[in-house]
């Protein structure tokens, strides 16, 4: 084949130049044209892998994984990579002219299948523009915000799988420390990033720990203060400050609204917000029309320390049957959701834990699938998700 006996040729020109008499800014110039070189035939690699993969999915991973040494999970990636830019050939055809790198590209495939196929193809012209100059990360943040708010159901899809797949592992090892891993969801980095950013900040000049030392110190401290001042292992205190950014919009559920926002994490979920409002301390920030802070209050219907271990007491653990969390795992739900009129009265909160609270704001526990002997009079206004 004449293309691929010229490809190789000029390869082969490519790896036979010696280096060694060039300047440093040749070298520099060379290098960085030989990378974009490099990635634009990969892009153009991950073009033809495509349309392997339309003629043989099945099969298609285990060759590439044989031809190139891959492991399979490798070889599976690049093929579901090379699938989805098929359905974004603007997208794709950007990464073969050098406009886009391929993992660039790449990051636009999960919204494949999430938006509507016409508002996708008119949509890709903006995402290469908008793409140039970001990094990988700052696309796949932008691809999330817009499944988000084109299908929230996809973002809830995905919480739940992030759920599923968290975990926390440590050993202590012979050396005198503790090591281990660990993966949280979103809206859990949204209670964790905050506390460890703000207690892991530089303490002046003479602090020469590194950011990984400040960060792990910091860990430390927020554990040492749970030792210190939680009511363990039978209830929690005062609940940690946590910002999330709605619109009024959001609020009124019309569905153009932006999607509500952690300060750390990105788009949430209504269930997930829901959640937070029913046992939070509540401020409302008003902004004007030119994005200045017009006011800032505190809103007063919070639930109080004393209501807190009262329905611990009562309670003892998450209500949802057949769960028993203990309280110091638990949220304190509003039955009547505050914005249905629910007072916050130790009568109209129960313990839930954090994944059957979410449950319940999705729809998916109602009160039936609660143990709640103590309630002997029907909910008015009656029960509503």
């Amino acid at each position: 084949m004449e293309v691929l006996e010229a490809v190789r040729m000029a390869v082969a020109e490519v790896c036979d130049l010696d280096v060694e008499p060039l300047e440093l800014d040749a070298c520099r110039e060379l290098a960085v044209a030989f990378q974009h070189a490099a990635g634009q035939l990969r892009a153009k690699a991950s073009v033809l892998l495509g349309k392997v993969a339309a003629h043989d999915a099945e099969g298609a991973a285990h060759w590439w994984r044989d031809e190139l040494s891959l492991t399979g999970e490798a070889a599976g990636r690049a093929v579901r990579r090379s699938e989805g830019l098929r359905a974004l050939p603007e997208v794709s055809e950007a990464a073969v002219d050098g406009t886009l790198s391929l993992e660039q590209a790449g990051a636009f495939v999960p919204l494949v299948g999430k938006l509507d196929e016409a508002e996708l193809d008119d949509l890709q012209p903006l995402l290469v523009q908008g793409a140039r100059g970001r990094t990988v990360d700052s696309i796949q943040h932008w691809v999330r915000t817009l499944i988000a708010l084109n299908s929230e159901r996809d973002l809830e899809l995905e919480q739940a799988s992030a759920r599923d797949r968290q975990y926390w592992k440590h050993r202590v090892t012979s050396d005198g420390m503790v090591r281990g891993s660990f993966a949280f969801t979103a809206e859990d980095g949204e209670v964790v990033l905050p506390l460890v950013e703000a207690l892991a900040r530089r303490q002046g000049k003479e602090d020469e720990r590194t950011a990984g030392q400040r960060r792990a110190d910091a860990v430390v401290e927020v554990f040492a203060g749970a030792a210190r001042w939680m009511d363990l292992p039978h209830a929690g205190g005062q609940r940690a400050q946590v910002t999330y950014v709605m619109t009024c919009d959001w609020a009124a559920r019309l569905r153009e609204a932006d999607p509500a926002r952690g300060a750390w994490t990105g788009p949430q979920t209504r269930a997930q917000m829901e959640a937070q409002l029913c046992d939070a301390r509540l401020s409302r920030l008003l902004l004007d029309a030119e994005g200045q802070v017009a006011s800032l209050e505190s809103v007063n219907d919070e639930i109080t320390i004393a209501q807190r271990r009262a329905v611990s007491a009562r309670d003892r653990g998450c209500v949802a049957r057949g769960c028993g969390r203990p309280p110091a795992f638990c949220d304190v739900h509003h039955l009547i959701s505050r914005k249905d009129g629910g007072p916050t009265v130790i009568g109209n909160l129960v313990l839930l834990c954090r994944r059957h609270h979410l449950m319940w704001h999705d729809g998916r526990l109602l009160l039936p699938d609660l143990d709640v002997p103590w309630l002997r009079t029907p909910l008015d206004p009656p029960m509503t998700a």
